[in-house]
């Protein structure tokens, strides 16, 4: 069982590596990646009540609409590369052009 102080030294490193999110539209549950992913920077990170709260916007800059089904946590390799970090399903969000959602994800570590 992780004590108290292990989980929030675990969001807080997590909270260092995470430098963007991104959304997908595929929604499927065992995907390794995003489906045609669309990457934001965080508005904010920090640490409340146990989770690490990430909030980003959310637009779509093209042609028609797109529905959202998944969001990723993204960090950086040592060589700069696009790492994924976090992903999660989530339940359908259609994104208009011209349209801004300030979206938010909550992270805990749970013992097993």
């Amino acid at each position: 069982m992780f004590t108290s102080y292990t989980r929030e030294q675990l969001l807080r490193r997590l909270m260092e590596m995470v430098v963007e999110a991104g959304w997908g539209t595929s929604g499927a549950p065992s995907a390794s990646a995003l489906a045609n992913p669309v990457y934001t920077t965080l508005i904010s990170k920090r640490l409340e009540g146990g989770r690490a709260i990430f909030e980003y916007a959310l637009a779509w800059e093209g042609h028609g609409v797109r529905t959202l089904r998944e969001i990723g946590l993204f960090g950086r390799d040592q060589n700069g590369n696009r790492v994924m970090l976090y992903r999660r399903t989530r339940d359908p969000v259609d994104l208009e052009v011209g349209l801004t959602l300030i979206d938010r994800l909550e992270v805990s570590v749970e013992s097993v």
